[in-house]
């Protein structure tokens, strides 16, 4: 795509050109879709106008149903107590014979017997309506069934990684890799300095790529982290008292109830989504800032804010803030205030990114309304910088093919292009405070990306924890566990150039409850022991060995040849469940614990035939 825009400043490319841009190409990559695959638009149109024609008489006819249903019950009801008012008529004959009486039970009985005949009328009614719903649902299922089949090659050419195609279409500069390989991880971490999760932190998606050559990746993971929660319980505590004197003397009856606390360690899970990038320029630089709600202040409410911050950077400066170090601002308030760095260790270095270009930028950034505004954190650690926004958190950035398959034609197209669309804001505001500073679009890396030692594993461990946490999480988790677990990769051995055998080491927890007796003082003035049950939480770990490796293939390919007979025994042979896992070019299944060899090339020569 030709460049029309300045990427040097972030915001104003997005709204005036990038936003547009991508949405123009969305809806072209969808038309290429279509037009390769042959789809009859026109034809899936008058389906789909079919099938709500007739999904509106089904629900026409469910709603007479209905209708129907409750007035037999109406009717129902109205006929026992007509029998009910009958029998009571008449047992009150049995006492005083009343003429009129009889009358009356007599024109009770008529009036239930006369409800009968009706209520069986529409019993027959309903009968006979849903015998046209189930006409009705079959056409619709019928309908349903032709829509899909009319869609089925536009379902199938769906793939992996079209969204992050069509980012790096729209802006070249930024370039998506297809998954997270091990040249880029070790590029990472032997050049930058970037590590491998920790023992509680598990990877469910990475998506890697480059900023002019220079690396990123994108992390959600699941983390488990050991948290003080507080336990309560209580005990309800009676007495009496005697007040008053003489003929006042009496007993008051007290009621209480005492409330006590445990606090306890226990695991708690959350997920968390944040951006690594490693650059050179301003090596020896390091800084943090979160998000400040000032950037949301109207113009007079921001002077005030920076007027506040000047005076506080003064007293600073001054020596009156104890064990504040002195702090030399770059000349503008505004920028200071708002990205609030304080905490830097080197000026010059600063000065040098942050130019006044980079200050505008920022400050832009940090006071657009929309779609995001001052959602992101940002920590430069020497030659890493870490962004996490808060709009990522939830964001949907996987690009999985499945969510885009639909039997309606103009219902996929227009998911598929929103999609595309909140796909590529969400990523994009999440590298804009990297965007906003010019610098990391100027420096390129000229250095070769580092290899890997002969020991080290063909597939990242950030990669094979994606993979692991696709599979039913019940496969990895020991049996006693009552929590989640976080599925970390153990290496036992590389398998050939592309593949590793290893385990997936899942650590969990089982509870088991206690109770701890808490003295607490009552209104009675004694002391009560009461009852507060908290839960240990005993480690658990299962291993489980699994096989994973490289097959860079299409959805539709693997789809397709997954079928083949042949392939089938050659995994029967090597996997103990035959639960495979496919996603953007990575293979895994469940291996025999006795991890029979395989030639990874053998089982890429089934699923690499041609369609």
């Amino acid at each position: 795509m030709k460049m029309e825009y300045d990427l040097t400043e972030p915001v104003k490319a997005y709204e005036y050109y990038l936003k547009d841009a991508v949405h123009e190409t969305a809806i072209n990559y969808f038309d290429g879709l279509t037009n390769k695959a042959g789809i009859d638009i026109d034809a899936n149109r008058f389906t789909i106008k079919e099938l709500n024609k007739y999904r509106k008489k089904v629900s026409d006819a469910k709603k007479k149903i209905n209708g129907k249903r409750a007035l037999k019950t109406f009717i129902i009801v109205l006929i026992v107590l007509f029998f009910v008012a009958a029998l009571g008529f008449s047992l009150y004959l049995i006492k005083d014979f009343i003429w009129w009486f009889i009358l009356i039970a007599v024109g009770c009985v008529g009036a239930a017997v006369g409800f009968i005949f009706l209520a069986k009328h529409i019993h027959k009614q309903i009968k006979a309506i849903e015998e046209v719903l189930a006409k009705l649902n079959q056409k619709v299922e019928d309908l349903l069934a032709e829509a899909r089949s009319q869609l089925t090659k536009l379902n199938e050419s769906y793939d992996w990684n079209i969204p992050a195609k069509i980012f790096s279409e729209t802006i070249p500069l930024i370039q998506m890799d297809q998954y997270f390989d091990k040249s880029k991880f070790y590029f990472l971490r032997n050049k930058y300095g970037f590590k491998e999760n920790e023992e509680n932190i598990s990877s469910l998606f990475v998506q890697s790529g480059s900023i002019l050559g220079n690396p990123f990746i994108l992390e959600r993971n699941l983390v488990r982290e050991i948290r003080d929660h507080t336990y309560s319980g209580q005990l309800v505590i009676h007495w009496t008292t005697v007040v008053g004197s003489g003929k006042n003397r009496h007993v008051v009856h007290h009621t209480q109830t005492l409330v006590a606390y445990v606090t306890k360690p226990r695991p708690e899970y959350f997920e968390e989504t944040w951006l690594a990038y490693g650059n050179e320029a301003a090596p020896a630089l390091s800084f943090s800032r979160t998000p400040c709600e000032a950037s949301k202040l109207d113009d007079k409410g921001l002077k005030k804010y920076v007027a506040n911050f000047e005076k506080d950077i003064e007293n600073r400066n001054r020596g009156k803030i104890k064990n504040a170090k002195p702090f030399t601002l770059i000349g503008n308030s505004d920028f200071e205030a708002l990205f609030n760095a304080t905490n830097r260790d080197n000026d010059v270095e600063f000065h040098l990114l942050f130019t006044p270009l980079a200050q505008k930028n920022m400050i832009n950034l940090l006071r657009s309304k929309q779609p995001f505004g001052d959602d992101f954190s940002f920590t430069k650690e020497k030659q890493l910088n870490y962004v996490k926004c808060n709009h990522m958190q939830k964001a949907d950035i996987d690009g999985d093919p499945n969510r885009f398959k639909n039997y309606d034609y103009d219902a996929a197209k227009d998911y598929f292009v929103k999609y595309i669309d909140n796909y590529f804001r969400d990523y994009y505001f999440e590298f804009a405070p990297l965007l906003s500073i010019p610098l990391y679009q100027q420096h390129m890396s000229f250095e070769e990306i580092f290899k890997g030692t002969l020991s080290d594993p063909n597939i990242t461990s950030f990669e094979t924890e994606v993979m692991a946490n696709k599979y039913d999480a019940d496969i990895f988790k020991h049996e006693d566990s009552e929590t989640p677990a976080i599925l970390k990769r153990q290496i036992i051995r590389k398998n050939g150039q592309d593949g590793d055998f290893v385990n997936i080491v899942a650590h969990s927890y089982r509870t088991v409850a206690h109770v701890e007796y808490v003295s607490k003082l009552g209104g009675d003035g004694r002391l009560h022991s009461i009852p507060v049950t908290w839960y240990e939480y005993i480690p658990l770990v299962k291993l489980t060995p699994i096989a994973v490796q490289t097959c860079r293939i299409s959805e539709r390919q693997f789809r397709y040849n997954i079928q083949n007979d042949a392939l089938r025994e050659f995994l029967s042979r090597l996997s103990e469940k035959g639960v495979i896992i496919y996603q953007r070019g990575l293979l895994s299944f469940l291996i025999r614990s006795d991890l029979p060899s395989y030639d990874t090339n053998e089982l890429n020569s089934f699923l690499q035939k041609d369609i």
